[in-house]
């Protein structure tokens, strides 16, 4: 691999919500980076930040990417990267600091503001293969909406003291013991009870309501791509920054098809550092 400029190489993926950044010394190994969040509308502090490493050598991947290339500061070009290739490349970069490999094939979830599902193959090629709406956007939403709340942080703190039994239609509130063959724990409609208004069940029944949908999906995607034997799912993106709650509900939701899930580390930063891998590689 090319090595650094000594100035040091900045990849960003440039989101709906937040601008995910990795900047990597030079002469660093690639899993030592460093990372900065920017709110997706601080322009000015993102601006500042780039302009204090004017020799850099940038990179973007992401619905802002194209704005950042023609606005940004210095005289050095930003490489424009396509997000999925971005996904798949760092995705294969991350795996190398995580404790388990993935099968062959196998999808890959990008929860963001909104859902992405890509497909990885033997041979590293991604292709999206479905989506949903539903994802950070919805839970920030739904939480101005329903508690007046809407930083991600404070949501699933909430959400990680609550239980959304309280708030959801269970299997057991419409059956009685052995008349159905579900077990009784599992929701019948979301948000379908409310038996309870406080915050921090209303915060972990929103996270039900993005973990079930999103898990349901990707599980019978992975049914779908497995030939009926499902294939692993891995889980990145900012939503499940800090959100123990959401990694659960995704986790139980794919255990139900006897599909595998993992959680990408460092997984909110996989398209930075896809961004980054994929402009070191074209860089002269």
């Amino acid at each position: 691999m090319t090595e650094a400029p000594a100035a040091g190489d900045i990849g960003l993926d440039l989101g709906a919500t937040l601008t995910k950044v990795v900047l990597l010394e030079a002469g660093a190994p690639l899993l030592r980076f460093e990372t900065r969040l920017f709110p997706r509308d601080d322009w000015p502090a993102l601006d500042a930040f780039l302009a204090g490493r004017a020799g850099a050598f940038v990179s973007a991947t992401g619905a802002g990417a194209r704005r950042l290339s023609k606005e940004s500061p210095g005289p050095r070009p930003v490489v424009l990267v396509d997000e999925f290739e971005a996904w798949g490349l760092g995705e294969q970069a991350l795996l190398a600091g995580a404790d388990f490999t993935p099968s062959r094939p196998h999808l890959l979830v990008s929860l963001g503001t909104g859902t992405s599902i890509l497909r990885v193959d033997d041979g590293g090629r991604v292709v999206r293969v479905g989506g949903t709406g539903l994802g950070g956007g919805t839970l920030r939403g739904l939480g101005r909406l329903l508690l007046g709340e809407s930083d991600h942080d404070i949501l699933a703190s909430l959400a990680a003291q609550g239980d959304r039994r309280k708030v959801d239609l269970l299997v057991r509130d419409l059956y009685g013991t052995g008349e159905i063959s579900l077990s009784g724990d599992l929701t019948a409609a979301n948000l379908g009870h409310v038996a309870s208004h406080d915050p921090r069940d209303l915060a972990h029944a929103v996270v039900g309501l993005i973990g079930e949908n999103v898990g349901l999906l990707a599980g019978a995607l992975s049914q779908c791509h497995g030939g009926g034997r499902p294939i692993d799912i891995v889980y990145a993106g900012s939503t499940l920054r800090g959100n123990a709650p959401l990694r659960e509900v995704l986790a139980f939701t794919n255990s139900l098809i006897g599909a595998t899930s993992r959680f990408l580390p460092h997984g909110e930063f996989v398209g930075a550092v896809g961004a980054l891998v994929a402009a070191r590689r074209r860089r002269p």
